[in-house]
């Protein structure tokens, strides 16, 4: 097993693969509250909220 971090580097960039931490992507959006089916899991089906 593996664990020095210099090590672990090398046989990653030796191999071809990424060896570097991915950044993090963009959060997302709020969900489209038009859309019944999301309105109801998070309202519980109180339906008419938001007609």
């Amino acid at each position: 097993m593996v664990t020095d971090p210099k090590s672990v580097r090398a046989y990653l960039r030796g191999i071809g693969e990424p060896y570097e931490v991915p950044e993090r992507s963009p959060s997302r959006g709020p969900p489209y509250w038009r859309s019944t089916v999301l309105r109801k899991k998070a309202l519980g089906g109180a339906d008419d909220a938001w007609a």
